[in-house]
């Protein structure tokens, strides 16, 4: 620009002058911009792998167990002998996470006739609906029978040993069962003696077999309660 020049002249070229360095500022400042974002995309942070939430572990299943007891038994009386019955237990039962064992059974009668060796009018118990509870502890499996109910249920009893024995719910009626090293099989061969109050003897011996359910097979059956009345 020359000093000849009008002076209208001289102010429109320092606007457009200006002008030309602000858009240039502008332009610079927009790619900067886009250096910084990794190129325009998609600029919502990621999560990492790190703070992603981790799936809850399943929660484990009951073990489920069936098995069968196979019990002689016998009251030794002070005078007049000895009576004895025999029976057999099935049973089905579960072990939750923290080794607690809660289940059911029945309980029937296998021996015929007079239990005693001598007449007598008192009626036998056939058949005992059982609840079986206990626990897991130290590898082995603690069992408890109890009695919930009898079939007859007015003016009978077991005239042998077993109620007075298996059936005791103390702790001298705990079963203790010892799981086979394949871990899915237990067995057992127990004797139970509980004295009398009349100087008399109350026994039996029990074979115990159980087996763990496992996999996607079906829950074991429902123990079969007494039929009739109870």
């Amino acid at each position: 620009m020359t000093a000849g020049e009008p002076l209208v002249v001289r102010d429109h070229v320092a606007r457009r002058e200006h002008v030309r360095r602000v858009a240039l500022a502008l332009a610079l400042v927009a790619l900067a911009a886009v250096a910084c974002t990794g190129g325009g995309g998609d600029t919502t942070p990621s999560m990492s792998a790190s703070s992603r939430p981790t799936p809850a572990s399943p929660k484990p299943k009951p073990e489920r167990w069936t098995g069968a007891i196979n019990s002689t038994s016998y009251h030794r009386l002070y005078v007049g002998g000895t009576c004895t019955t025999d029976w057999r237990t099935k049973l089905a039962f579960t072990v939750a996470d923290d080794g607690t064992v809660v289940g059911a059974g029945t309980a029937k009668l296998t021996s015929k006739g007079n239990p005693c060796p001598f007449p007598i009018a008192q009626l036998q118990i056939q058949e005992f609906a059982l609840k079986v509870t206990g626990e897991v502890r130290g590898g082995n499996i603690h069992l408890q029978l109890t009695g919930v109910s009898h079939r007859p249920s007015a003016g009978a009893d077991d005239l042998g040993g077993f109620r007075a024995t298996v059936l005791a719910g103390a702790k001298v009626s705990e079963l203790l069962v010892h799981p086979d090293p394949n871990g899915r099989t237990a067995s057992a061969r127990l004797s139970i003696t509980v004295p009398g109050p009349d100087r008399d003897e109350f026994g039996s011996t029990n074979t115990v077999g159980l087996r763990q359910k496992t996999g996607t097979k079906a829950a074991p059956p429902e123990p079969e309660g007494p039929s009739g009345a109870i």
